[in-house]
């Protein structure tokens, strides 16, 4: 602020002495520091959400009623990044049976923006009556000593909201998914949230029948397909590995994990 104090004095110089120059150069002078003064500050930095999977635990094998083998598994997409991620879904009309999506993004001045997302929204019947992101959560099974995949998640629709704590001292903010007859929908984790999905829940499984003995690598990746801004892309995803033998599945090693 000294520029702006010192300004009536060069004015004043600039009167007594006459020189068209020198007045000249004082106004110059006088509308470049304004123009400093007055120019906007640098734009706030966003605050950018970071997904990935904690461990992929309770690993069981369960034998249904018509023959078919199941590797079940719970699984948890958590937000490990410096601001939440929130989800916008929106459709026309009721008989449109999915809804586009937009991302909003939080700056530390506490402003946002919206950015379109490839992300699609569907309503699920499996049980759970609400509003699903496709396919945010995918998964692969391997066999690990040749490579080979031999299976992938049943599940394709995720919702997620503050339902496990993963750090956070804040109470669950993002706690609904919609209902059914919803034009509009939003969900999200907070900083330090996760979502559970237990491997009782309805397609939480991998199909294993006819999968023989052996080591295999299940892992699991958040936003695979990078629909999402995030502080992080290359932190998504953890994988156990495990051996089959008499039925039952055995953790042999973790993998990278949130």
């Amino acid at each position: 602020m000294r520029s702006l104090a010192v300004l009536p004095l060069l004015l004043m110089r600039a009167t007594d002495s006459g020189s068209l120059l020198a007045r000249g150069l004082i106004v110059l002078a006088v509308v470049l520091t304004l123009a400093a003064l007055a120019s906007p500050a640098g734009a706030a930095s966003d605050l950018l959400p970071d997904l990935g999977m904690a461990r992929l635990t309770d690993l069981k094998i369960e034998r249904t009623p018509d023959g078919r083998k199941l590797l079940r598994f719970s699984s948890i997409i958590v937000n490990v990044g410096d601001g939440p991620i929130e989800i916008h879904g929106q459709r026309p009309d009721t008989a449109t049976s999915t809804m586009t999506t937009v991302q909003r993004i939080f700056d530390e001045a506490g402003e946002h923006r919206d950015v379109t997302t490839d992300a699609v929204m569907y309503f699920g019947g499996d049980g759970h009556n609400h509003w699903h992101v496709r396919d945010l959560e995918t998964f692969e099974l391997k066999h690990l000593r040749k490579g080979s995949k031999v299976g992938t998640g049943a599940k394709h629709g995720f919702c997620f909201s503050d339902n496990y704590g993963f750090g956070s001292e804040q109470g669950p903010y993002y706690t609904g998914s919609g209902q059914a007859g919803d034009l509009q929908v939003t969900m999200g984790l907070s900083v330090g949230w996760g979502d559970l999905y237990r491997y009782s829940l309805p397609d939480q499984y991998i199909d294993i029948t006819g999968l023989g003995r052996g080591r295999y690598r299940l892992t699991g990746t958040a936003d695979a397909d990078n629909w999402f801004q995030e502080s992080d892309e290359a932190n998504n995803f953890t994988r156990v590995d495990f051996r089959v033998r008499h039925g039952r599945a055995k953790v042999i090693g973790y993998g990278p994990s949130a």
